[in-house]
């Protein structure tokens, strides 16, 4: 009789445990790799719009600091691991906060479209309806994936 239990308890762990990889994975189905590996030197920028991209490499940010063009090189930050998204570690923040070079390694990918939670949970609904206060070239976002 215990046997029984397992066996119909098994296939139902199983498909739990696919529906949560396959969840989980789906935040990043949407996203296009279109580099390799390499460590980039960021800065952080604040903008009062929460939607726009906040990161720029410091080369990029030196060239365009005064021009209008310094949104077209900003750029998403992700990351599969929820903890390396938010940059809780209080010398990384602090860093981020006073626009102190930051090093960062992973992969450059482009993408047409988010999920509901990333960047902002109504960043795709803002997208669809194309009240986003920027406008990307081909429509595509560029994300920094962190490896």
């Amino acid at each position: 009789m215990i046997s029984f239990n397992f066996r119909f308890l098994f296939p139902i762990f199983i498909l739990g445990l696919l529906s949560f990889s396959k969840s989980e994975n789906e935040r990043f189905k949407y996203y296009q790799q279109i580099s390799k590996t390499q460590e980039i030197e960021v800065f952080y920028l604040t903008w009062q719009d929460t939607n726009l991209p906040n990161f720029i490499k410091t080369s990029d940010y030196k060239k365009y600091v005064d021009n209008a063009e310094l949104i077209d090189y900003c750029f998403y930050v992700d990351s599969k691991a929820p903890e390396k998204r938010k940059f809780k570690i209080p010398t990384t923040t602090d860093k981020l906060i006073k626009r102190i070079p930051l090093t960062i390694k992973g992969k450059f990918f482009k993408t047409k479209q988010f999920d509901d939670t990333f960047p902002t949970p109504l960043f795709e609904d803002l997208r669809k309806t194309g009240d986003l206060k920027f406008k990307t070239e081909n429509d595509d976002f560029l994300v920094f994936m962190l490896d």
